[in-house]
């Protein structure tokens, strides 16, 4: 990916020395020499350590609701997955996209990951960016034939009966120490303020050794995002007990597309299947009333 970072130090560079940004949020090697990070290059010489490689998954379009970055130009690296989630919060009228500069990047990520292996969008639509960046030598992209082969446990996961599914989720979800990093690296939680983070709310006191607790933060989460989810799978991999969220929220796709019809959230413009309801949709929960 050595052309698409060349060509994003250049126009970072160009962009910053017209003074047409005031920054550039995209990413760097890390210190550590483990991959690349969210960086921030402020002039055309810091924009030298732009880069972008197959260890750019973090979505950046969340950093913009950020005050450090209100009220500023920025211009705002995005993949295909990043891009449907800023389209979220631009719908929301929560970015402005007079202020922001897309640079769009072509993303081959080849890593082998589920979401990869799926992906049909791996880049912003070209009309919808400022500018796009290609790879026009990259290698053959890998593919899988269909959900059921890139997510091989949910169909074993459906297969058990409702006492092994809660057994199974329970060991998955206990193993929780509410470092709260899914909901900090998901690019679609964006809540002002998270109902996690209130105060005397007994029940989700993380202070309290509940492993009940643990379980209530991942459903409610998982319901909050169910129809904003945009597939990056940044949930499970920032996970630093290996728990497989990505399963809860893909299964959870699946529920919204069998009795919903369709939907693929940062794509579709109807609106999302959770913000309205029609009376011949069905009612799980008894209510009446619906028109």
């Amino acid at each position: 990916m050595r052309k698409i970072s060349e060509a994003l130090r250049e126009v970072a560079g160009r962009l910053l020395r017209s003074g047409e940004v005031d920054l550039v949020l995209g990413y760097a090697w890390s210190e550590q020499g483990q991959g690349t990070v969210p960086y921030v290059a402020f002039t055309a010489e810091e924009a030298a350590n732009l880069c972008f490689d197959t260890t750019s998954r973090m979505a950046l379009s969340k950093y913009l609701l950020q005050d450090t970055f209100l009220g500023k130009r920025v211009a705002l690296v995005v993949k295909g997955c990043d891009y449907r989630a800023l389209k979220l919060s631009l719908s929301e009228n929560r970015i402005e996209r007079k202020h922001t500069y897309l640079i769009g990047i072509d993303c081959p990520m080849m890593d082998g990951s589920p979401f990869c292996l799926i992906c049909q969008h791996k880049c912003p639509p070209a009309e919808d960016v400022d500018i796009l960046l290609t790879e026009a030598d990259e290698a053959g992209e890998l593919k899988a034939s269909s959900h059921q082969e890139a997510f091989p446990e949910i169909p074993s996961i459906e297969r058990m009966s409702g006492d092994e599914r809660f057994e199974y989720w329970k060991r998955q979800l206990n193993r929780c120490k509410r470092c709260y990093s899914c909901r900090h690296a998901c690019p679609v939680c964006t809540c002002r303020q998270c109902l996690f983070d209130r105060d005397n709310q007994d029940a989700v006191d993380p202070a309290k050794d509940v492993l009940a607790q643990h379980q209530f933060y991942h459903i409610i989460r998982a319901f909050h995002v169910a129809d904003r989810c945009v597939g990056c799978g940044q949930c499970a991999q920032v996970c630093p007990e290996g728990i497989p969220l990505h399963l809860l929220h893909q299964k959870l796709q699946l529920e919204l597309h069998k009795h919903y019809g369709s939907y693929r959230a940062g794509l579709d413009e109807l609106p999302s299947p959770l913000s309205h309801a029609h009376a011949h949709e069905p009612d799980f929960f008894g209510k009446v009333g619906k028109q």
